[in-house]
């Protein structure tokens, strides 16, 4: 995680850009609609995004999608995608149960490994 704050989008790995692509997407529509962004019942990634919204308690900072470093909250997010993908799935529920509440935790975690195969098969 360290090793991606500040870090410029363009340098990063293309699993990292395209998660923290889609999580600047998502939010910034939930910023400017005032409301998440309706995607299909079931779909993996709305599905986690709306966990991590309901679930935090404190304000999280997602940058505009043409910001061009990687904030620190992002940098942790992206921590947790690289903990699902390495498949260690207990140390992902428990480092997002830190962050946000236990049961947004493991729907979030759970949503990420449904939402994997379509960030890792490009």
């Amino acid at each position: 995680m360290y090793d991606l704050i500040d870090r410029p989008v363009a340098d990063l790995p293309a699993f990292e850009a395209r998660i923290l692509n889609a999580t600047r997407r998502w939010v910034h529509a939930l910023t400017l609609a005032g409301h998440a962004p309706a995607g299909p019942d079931g779909e993996p990634f709305d599905d986690l995004m709306r966990a991590l919204d309901r679930g935090s308690s404190d304000t999280m900072v997602f940058q505009r999608p043409c910001h061009a470093t990687v904030e620190e909250t992002e940098a942790v997010v992206l921590g947790l995608w690289r903990l699902a993908r390495a498949d260690r799935i207990g140390a992902a529920r428990t480092a997002a149960a830190a962050l946000i509440a236990p049961d947004a935790a493991r729907a979030f975690v759970a949503g990420m490994m449904r939402a994997l195969p379509g960030f890792t098969a490009r």
